[in-house]
């Protein structure tokens, strides 16, 4: 009875562990796992929402690792060609979020092809692996605009939705 029991056991973690794999293996190219837990932390500063919102959608802050949201903080006063400087103490606010929230994120950071520019989501390897079969032209629809307006095509994405069932391309 124990070695029947012993083989169930076997043949149950084998199952499991060839079911993580394959799901792993989803999550994970050439060496590059995507990040986890995406959603939006209950905790988000209404500050983060008002400055962040005020001139582009919300990234959720696993979206990039902590030094790469760390490099976004220090380079406000020339934030991909805006000044969206904040003081001392909002400024911290907003960074302590960032880094509490992507901890989970241990991805090495992937500089911005343009030099002096912080990391671009849009430009990390996850990116393009998710966006692989996305053509150029479809992120140049008006509708679309660029690879940074997540919203167009996830609705959920200020939530950290990104389920690809819920993925609609606009015409």
């Amino acid at each position: 009875m124990k070695t029947l029991a012993l083989a169930a056991v076997g043949g149950l973690s084998l199952t499991l562990l060839v079911a993580t794999s394959s799901v792993a293996d989803d999550d994970n190219h050439n060496g590059y796992k995507r990040p986890k837990r995406l959603a939006l932390p209950s905790d988000a500063p209404l500050l983060w929402k008002e400055e962040c919102a005020a001139c582009h959608m919300l990234y959720v802050p696993a979206l990039l690792p902590a030094e790469a949201w760390r490099q976004q903080m220090q380079t406000l006063e020339q934030h991909y060609g805006s000044n969206a400087s904040l003081d001392a103490q909002q400024a911290r606010e907003i960074l302590d979020f960032l880094l509490r929230s992507s901890a989970a994120n241990r991805l090495p950071v992937e500089p911005s092809a343009t030099a002096g520019e912080p990391p671009r989501i849009s430009q990390t390897r996850w990116f393009a692996h998710k966006h692989d079969e996305v053509s150029a032209a479809t992120f140049q629809r008006a509708a679309v605009g660029s690879r940074a307006n997540c919203v167009a095509c996830h609705h959920g994405a200020e939530r950290g939705d990104f389920d690809e069932d819920r993925v609609k391309i606009p015409r």
